[in-house]
């Protein structure tokens, strides 16, 4: 098994990866064209590389944030329109994450105003803020 196959394998097995950051690690270790589609093939084949899954786990572990951010950031990790909203549309309504959210700064005696503020600045959609905030 060649350094750099090993290296990678080891990489892609740590931590979840999307094709881009894979391919990304390949460029940065100054793989050949030729090696990187061997490799990248190879960990797509034994589930290593998935984007659909990755973009899953990744709503799944980020629902305190809104869609909007959630998306932006996979979006950066090279995931295509199509997996980051069938990924969204698995995940908890946006809106009830929200109100959680919200319902809990509320408790802790935190501003309206500032409450509005803050789910806008995790991403939530200004339909997502409202709602949030009328208690619809």
């Amino acid at each position: 098994m060649s350094e750099l196959r090993e290296k990678f394998m080891n990489a892609m097995l740590k931590r979840p990866s999307t094709r881009k950051q894979a391919r990304e690690f390949l460029v940065r270790s100054h793989a050949g064209e030729e090696e990187i589609a061997s490799l990248m093939s190879e960990a797509e084949e034994m589930g290593l590389i998935d984007d659909e899954a990755f973009a899953r786990l990744f709503v799944d572990g980020h629902l305190r944030w809104g869609n909007l951010k959630i998306a932006y950031e996979l979006g950066m990790r090279g995931l295509c329109r199509e997996d980051i909203e069938e990924a969204l549309d698995e995940a908890e309504d946006e809106v009830e994450r929200a109100r959680e959210i919200a319902a809990g700064w509320r408790k802790s005696g935190i501003e309206e105003r500032k409450i509005a503020s803050r789910l806008a600045g995790r991403g939530f959609t200004s339909r997502a803020v409202r709602s949030a905030m009328s208690g619809n």
